[in-house]
């Protein structure tokens, strides 16, 4: 049977603190800094990190809003364009509406302009026809000065009805 005796339970204790104390100052202490150091060494390192993310974090925020103003830009520079674009067209629509305008007034004043060289042809030749036409019927020459007057008449007749 197992068997208790009080002095060999004491110097048990003692020896176990004993060897705790010893432990204690040599091999704890030790051991504490090697720990505290290695978390300061990982606390240093997540710092570096927090940093490196901060700083990324700012760089990307900085290029989004170097994009976001590129974009802007490239939008005003498209809108400009599109005016610019848009008010040349005009202006070249309405230059070529005032020319073909001018053609058209143009063409108009040439067409009266041959219309009456037409109608005096005719009126000549009218007058040359109803002068031969009246000399034969006369039988006799007529004087050119009243022969013009008495067709001009006769055409102003006409014309007014």
């Amino acid at each position: 049977m197992l068997e208790f005796d009080f002095w060999t339970i004491l110097f048990s204790i003692i020896n176990i603190l004993v060897l705790f104390l010893f432990l204690k100052k040599f091999l704890f202490g030790r051991i504490n800094a090697i720990l505290e150091k290695r978390v300061s060494v990982v606390q240093d390192e997540m710092d570096k990190a927090k940093e490196e993310a901060q700083k990324a974090e700012k760089i990307r925020a900085d290029y989004e809003a170097s994009i976001s103003g590129a974009r802007e830009e490239a939008k005003k520079i498209i809108q400009d364009a599109q005016k610019t674009a848009n008010a040349q067209s005009a202006a070249i629509t309405q230059q070529a509406q005032e020319e073909a305008n001018r053609i058209v007034e143009s063409t108009r004043q040439e067409l009266q302009l041959e219309r009456e060289r037409s109608v005096a042809s005719a009126q000549n030749e009218i007058v040359s026809l109803a002068m031969e036409a009246a000399e034969k019927v006369l039988g006799r020459e007529m004087a050119d000065k009243d022969n013009r007057a008495i067709v001009d008449a006769f055409l102003k007749e006409e014309e007014e009805a």
